[in-house]
């Protein structure tokens, strides 16, 4: 069994001690806690420290630096780890579910542009947040130019006092992307991954097979007073599923590398990245997405109080893709095309 207890503001406190002893766990928000364990009866005092993990922890605001501790504005933060876990192929995923107060919707094209909403729908130019990448404002559609495994951190900033620094630009959230650099005097890193997949309909919509349709044809047919359309019902079979002859199996692929270090005046990263998805209406015929990133970030500390930054990002983009969000679309029509209709070819 387990008992607790509360101090008081000058940190006294009065427990009741089992017989043969037990462990004191004290703890603290913002401290590490302390386990001791006791035998007898009597004063026992305990000293805290601050948690390192907690206050340490430094995050990007729109004018530089903070501790996480010091920080009042309500911001989110996505990290690099949890970033490379989920191993998105745009940014705007590693987003999704992972900030309060932000929805983001994505658009059934490989590779399309979601719609980002921080608290709500806003009333300035739309609904976009302005998205800063080290440093430079840049627009939501300039996320698909970076390689999520080159991101440091996200930090998301929602509340009037953490965007009032940007303006009326500020005024849907802001997005902070800071990218990778290399380390004062750090060893040569160099990373590589690759991943392969495919993507596919889990399960198809229940709609009604030739037969069935042509039974509810015939039907509307008689009521209205004329004669079947299909006088023979045995003949149609189960017809044709369009689901089945649109949806594909769809490969997405990832390969990445980049190497890091520095030295005693010079940091580095260097980074390459190549996603192919491919959408699984009509497969990569009908719908793909295709990225190459090239990423460059150097700091050469010329002289005590001056530094030199290059931060460059190169990239190509390839994408197509069908008509969606419409009744007329093709998985509209899928769903609403006659099945007793036989494929063409």
């Amino acid at each position: 069994t387990s008992q607790g207890a509360v101090t008081d503001v000058n940190g006294r406190y009065s427990l009741n001690l089992p017989q043969g002893g037990g462990v004191i766990v004290v703890s603290f928000v913002g401290m590490g806690s302390v386990e001791r364990t006791i035998n007898t009866a009597g004063e026992q005092n305990f000293v805290l420290e601050d948690s390192n993990k907690a206050l340490d922890e430094v995050v990007v605001i729109g004018y530089g630096t903070q501790k996480a501790v010091k920080v009042s504005g309500a911001l989110s933060i996505v990290k690099s780890a949890d970033i490379q876990r989920q191993n998105p192929v745009r940014v705007e995923e590693a987003i999704q579910g992972r900030a309060a107060g932000v929805t983001v919707v994505q658009g059934g094209t490989p590779g399309s542009n979601p719609t980002i909403i921080i608290r709500g729908i806003p009333s300035y130019s739309g609904s976009d947040p302005l998205v800063v990448i080290d440093g430079v404002q840049q627009n939501l559609g300039d996320l698909n130019a970076v390689n999520p495994i080159d991101i440091e951190s996200l930090t998301i900033l929602k509340d009037a006092a953490s965007t009032a620094i940007y303006g009326i630009r500020g005024g849907n959230g802001v997005i902070l992307v800071t990218t990778k650099t290399g380390k004062k005097n750090m060893k040569t890193e160099l990373t590589v991954n690759s991943s392969y997949g495919v993507q596919e309909v889990p399960r198809y919509m229940p709609v009604l097979n030739a037969t069935e349709y042509g039974a509810m044809v015939n039907e509307g047919s008689v009521i209205s007073g004329g004669n079947p359309i299909f006088p023979d019902l045995s003949v149609l079979g189960t017809g044709t599923n369009w689901q089945k002859e649109i949806f594909k199996v769809a490969p997405l692929q990832q390969h990445n590398f980049g190497v890091r270090g520095g030295s005693e005046t010079v940091s580095y990263y260097l980074a390459g990245g190549y996603t192919s998805q491919s959408g699984i209406v009509g497969g990569s015929d009908k719908s793909r997405f295709d990225r190459g990133n090239f990423t460059a970030n150097i700091d050469f500390q010329v002289a005590p109080k001056l530094k030199f930054i290059l931060n460059t990002t190169g990239v190509v983009l390839h994408s197509k893709g069908i008509q969606e969000n419409s009744f007329n679309s093709v998985i509209g029509s899928a769903l609403n095309f006659d099945p007793t209709v036989p494929v063409l070819n």
